[in-house]
This record gives C-alpha cells, structure tokens and sequence, in this order.
C-alpha cells in the first residue's frame, strides 16, 4: 500500500472525523490522498483519532489533557502519577494500551494510574472503545489505545536537514515551568534521527477554592531518542527508547487527600520502553510486513531512601509479526505475537510472578458490493500464569469479529459491529504480589461487544449517532470471602450507551459539539469509584470545541467546555456526583513571517471552577466527607517555541 500522504491534510481530516464520531467521507479521502481502504478500514473497525493539534493549542500536560474533548473518556486522579483512563466507564486496565507498538501490561498500584505518557512526544493517538478486531492485541475486553511517538520527519521541513525545537512553558496555578527541546536531524537520504528532552516542575496544585492540595507537587524527567532507517530497497527500520522520571513527595494514596490515615513519603515512578519495527514493503500485493519487539519496565517505590523502602514492578517482553496481503477486493491482515510479563514485588525479600500469551490471528476487510463494505476476523489467545502462591493456570479461546459499512448514498452511511474478546488470568497488582492471592478457581474474562452507528456528511457538515452494548463475563476484581480477600471472578460487568456528535467546516472556523452517554454496572449494581481495577461511572458528559483562524495575522483563536450532568446512579450509601462545567481558551501565535516563533497562551478552568472529576475516587462512607483529590483551579499557561 502507499505509505506516502500529506500530513497536514491527514491530521485536518481525521481530527474532523473524530469530532463527529470518526466519520470519513470518500471526498476527504481522496483529498488527503489516503487509499480508500484505508480510510474504510478505520471506519468499519471503529478507530477514533485524537486531534494532536488540540494538545499543542491547549499546552497538554498529562493524559486528562490529552482525552479532555473525548466525551466518552474521563481521566481522574487530577494529577499526573494518580491519573486512570476510563473509556466508557471501564478502566484501562482492561484494554490493551501500547507505546509504539511496546504494550503496557500489568497494573502496579489501585491507589494510582498505571499510565504515563509526554504529550510533547505524542504525534498520533488512537482509541477503540469496546471488544474490537482481531488486531487490538490480546486482552482488549475494553478497547485498545494507541500512543505513537514523533520521529524525525515530522518535524524537518521541506529540504531541511536539521534542526531544533526549543519550549519553554509556564503554569501559573501551580507556579510550575515546563523545558523541552527536541533536536532531529537527516544524515543522509537513508537515515534520519530524532532526541527529545524535557523537564517539569510545578508546586501544588490549587482547586477552585484556592485551596492547596498537599504533596502534588511535580518533579518529570523524560527523554526520547528514536532512529529511523532504510536498511536496503523496501527495507525499513525504526528503534527507540523512552524514559519518563516522576519523582516527589507524595501521599501513600496519591489520589487522596493529605491526612494522618495517608502519610506522605519519598516515591519514585519510572517507565522505560525500548522498540525496534521493521517493514518490508515490496512492490507485491502480497507483501506488507511488519515486526515489532519491544521491552518495556514500569516500576514504583515508596519510602524512598529509608528502611521501610518498598518497590513493585512489571516488566514485559514481546514481539508481533503481521503481514498484509491485498488479493483481489480483499485486504487481509494476519500475524502471530507473543507478550511475557513478570510482576514483581521488592520488600527486603523479592516476590514475583509470570505470566505469558502466545497468538495468532487475521483480520479481512474487502467489499462485497459497491456499497457494502465487510470486515470479519478473529484471534485465538492461549495464556499461562505462574502466580506467587505456585499455582500454575491455563486458559485459551477464540475471538471473533465482523463489521458492515453500508454507504446508502453520497451522504448517509451506516455502520454495525460485533466483537469478541477473552483475557486468560494475568500479573496481579504488583503491590499485592505476595499479599493477596488468586482464587483457585480464577477463570477467563469473556467480553462481547455490540454497535450501531448512523452517519451523515456533506459539505463540510458531519452528524453522527452510535449507540454500543458491551459485556465482559466473569470480570476480575477483588472478592471478599469467609476465608479473606481473593482476585476472583466478581460478577459480570455490562455498559450500554451511545454518543451523539456534529461537526461543521468552513474556510476559517470549525464547530464540533460531542454528547455521551454510558451506563456501567456489575451484575446489576452501577459501577462505583470503589470497584478500583473495574472502572467507575460518570454522568453525561458534552464537549463543544471551536475555533477561528485569523489567516492575515497567523493567529488563532479557540474555546473548549466540558458539561457534565451530575450523576445519581450510584451504589447504595454513596452521594450523587454534582455535575460541573469547565471551560478552556486558547491563543495560538505565529508573529514571524517563517513561522519559526510561535506563542501559545491558554486560560484552562476560565471560571475558576471547584470540582471533582467522575473519575477520582473521592468519598468516604465513614466520615461522610469527599477523601479525593479536587481538580486544579484557573490556570494560564503560556508557551514560547522556537525553531531553529
């Protein structure tokens, strides 16, 4: 397939697209010079893509910047080490999360996010809610996220060879400053090289009452470094390697308040990701491979340079092989992988567990008619699991999958899908390695995944309507027996929903206004912020986006909200969850003729706002009082870049 298409236009389309619900039309297409396969494929198989631009405008600093116009997403945790993704309810600890192709396995703390990623590194970002295709990799019984890193060739302009782009950025609500530098280069036709260094430091954070919130201070390191290569004719190469540092004082629970049942200590957070990819494209239809191995650590310690010190990690190995062959009207996708993982649990005396899943699978898409485009698959998953305790599980199934994208006529589309997904027993959490143990009789997750999507698109006007059902059979969480607290299978976890978008364009402005609404429950019982591991229920949530382009002064100007309905389906004893409405501006300047000067300014939480994200676990039963953590006040960020 042609690899080769013009960024720019891409990043236009598909940001329009995932305004109103990752509807492409056939003229945006052709326009950005993307095969229609392609952009078919991502259709049929539900893919929504962040809009990276939106991150630059508003000065993302962590994931609840990132996925803060995603209606069906909320991040909790309100800073960057506590923070959890939650798509349509369910955690991201039931998807299938991934850095370049390296996924991120296991769970290390249920007080904190297992997450951590630079937006600044970030050039495209991919969510697939729901049990999806067979491509999704193992275990993705929520949904998949994709996070993909620059490399050198997206930043080199036309006939460059090398170059630099310096940041500097400030936070006023925490005091905080932001240095990054990313520096790229081509050596020659062949190989090209890319180094991104960055550093953050901010206070506490405030909330909307210009209250303090104790041991949120920030302390990042990170760096980047990724090399891409033609090895030979049709031969390619790219390897990388990330670090992300989170060093501070923090609570024991992060996400909760400062107080003397949640003593602050020295922690450490680390995430290291190495990545080699390799691509062989020859002129056959036949041909399209792509290997991927990769090696990825994430670790945490507390009571750092003490004797109570503690520590637990995952580690994790893999590598998957794909290829894709074009025969006739078919495109099909085919490939085998393998993930290892050790969790471990540091304590004066090492405590650790591996686990292992082996697949293969295939994946077809092609049209059956002019008008109906198909999309059928499956997997097969076969897991194995060395738990602390010595007991020894097994557990393999199959995946099925099928997509219809039925074009009705020039403006109207409609699009269906059902999905399977299973997880054999995997790592626990690894600071419970050694703690609490599996139940014996400890089976698979089943996820099953239903919905309909109805779409319309002309002249720059883009509606859409999708309604989904998602069911995960025998979910694994914590269970209270007689004989103690076990990983068990607690119920079935079920969530329904739909989400209604639209999105107008025009020459220098552009509207998108996103509605979601999501139901998540456990046997029965709406999921509550306690069900930690599972996910957790927010009320409706609606984002509007807008902007306008000054052309003759290269300036833009751009607002956000964020509305969320309060939410009084909840478990019993728990309060209602007040809804809240967040509002963000944004200037984006470019006062010099090259474009190498830019000025971001951004006013986030404009009114001030106090507030608790759906998504932090924040109520205590016991002293009838909100234990989490508020999210942060009115910020104004500014950023100066400059390209060299």
């Amino acid at each position: 397939m042609n690899k080769s298409f013009q960024a720019s236009k891409v990043a236009f389309c598909v940001g329009l697209a995932v305004s109103a619900g990752n509807v492409v039309a056939e003229e945006m297409a052709e326009a950005s010079a993307i095969e229609k396969i392609e952009v078919t494929g991502q259709r049929i198989l539900g893919v929504d893509v962040v809009d990276l631009s939106d991150i630059r405008k508003k000065q993302a600093n962590d994931l609840e910047d990132i996925f803060r116009g995603e209606p069906a997403i909320t991040v909790g945790g309100s800073f960057g080490i506590a923070q959890k993704i939650y798509v349509r309810g369910i955690e991201d600890t039931n998807l299938n999360v991934s850095v370049d192709g390296a996924t991120q396995a296991g769970y290390l703390f249920h007080h904190q996010g297992r997450l951590s990623i630079e937006p600044e590194m970030l050039k495209h970002v991919e969510v697939k809610a729901g049990a999806g295709s067979a491509l999704d990799g193992p275990g993705a019984l929520g949904g998949a996220i994709r996070f993909e890193t620059k490399d050198a060739d997206d930043l080199l302009g036309d006939g460059e060879h090398f170059g630099a782009l310096l940041k500097a950025g400030y936070f006023s609500n925490t005091s905080g400053t932001k240095l990054s530098g990313s520096f790229y280069g081509r050596v020659n036709d062949n190989w090209s090289g890319l180094l991104i260094v960055g550093k953050t430091d901010s206070d506490n954070i405030e909330d909307g009452n210009g209250v303090e919130l104790g041991n949120t201070k920030t302390n990042q390191d990170l760096g980047l470094v990724k090399i891409n290569g033609i090895l030979a004719d049709n031969h390619e190469l790219e390897l990388s390697h990330e670090i992300r540092n989170d060093d501070g004082v923090r609570n024991v629970r992060p996400h909760f308040i400062t107080a003397g049942w949640n003593p602050a200590n020295e922690q450490k957070s680390r995430r290291e990701t190495s990545t080699a990819n390799y691509f062989y494209t020859p002129e056959n239809e036949l041909v399209d491979l792509k290997v991927t191995a990769f090696k990825t650590d994430s670790y945490l310690t507390q009571n750092e340079g003490n004797d109570s010190r503690d520590g637990a990690g995952v580690e994790s190995t893999g590598f998957d092989i794909r290829n894709t062959s074009v025969l006739a009207a078919h495109e099909i996708t085919y490939g085998i992988e393998q993930r290892k993982d050790t969790g471990y649990y540091i304590n004066g005396s090492d405590v650790e567990e591996k686990a292992k899943v082996v697949a293969i699978y295939a994946q077809d898409t092609f049209d059956l008619t002019n008008n109906l485009t198909l999309s059928i698959g499956a997997r097969f998953d076969d897991y194995e699991l060395d738990d602390s305790d010595g007991q020894h599980f097994e557990a393999s199934g199959l995946s099925p999958n099928i997509s219809a994208l039925y074009q009705i006529n020039d403006h109207w589309s409609v699009r269906t899908r059902y999905s399977e997904a299973i997880r054999g027993q995997k790592v626990k959490e690894a600071y419970l390695i050694g703690f609490r143990s599996n139940a014996t009789d400890l089976k698979e997750e089943e996820a099953k995944n239903t919905d309909l999507m109805l779409a319309y698109e002309n002249d720059g006007l883009l509606l859409s309507a999708q309604v989904y059902d998602s069911r995960v059979d025998g979910v694994v969480g914590t269970v209270r027996r007689a004989d103690g607290r076990f990983f068990a299978n607690a119920g079935d976890l079920k969530t329904t929903g739909y989400t209604l978008s639209a999105a107008k364009q025009w020459d220098n402005a552009q509207v998108s206004v996103n509605y979601s609404n999501n139901e998540p429950e456990l046997d029965g019982e709406p999921l509550g912020d306690s069900d930690l591991g599972l996910g957790t229920a927010f009320g409706d949530t609606l984002t509007i986006s807008s902007n306008y382009v000054f052309d003759s002064l290269d300036l833009e100007l751009g607002w956000n909200a964020r509305l969320v309905k309060s939410l009084s389906d909840v478990p019993q004893s728990r309060p209602n969850k007040p809804g809240y409405g967040v509002h963000d501006f944004y200037v984006e300047w470019y006062p010099m003729a090259d474009d190498k000067l830019s000025l971001n300014l951004s006013l986030n939480n404009a009114f001030d706002k106090l507030y608790y994200d759906h998504g932090t676990y924040g109520y205590s039963t016991s002293s009838e009082q909100y234990i989490g953590l508020a999210e942060a006040g009115r910020d104004v960020r500014l950023t100066i870049s400059y390209k060299l």
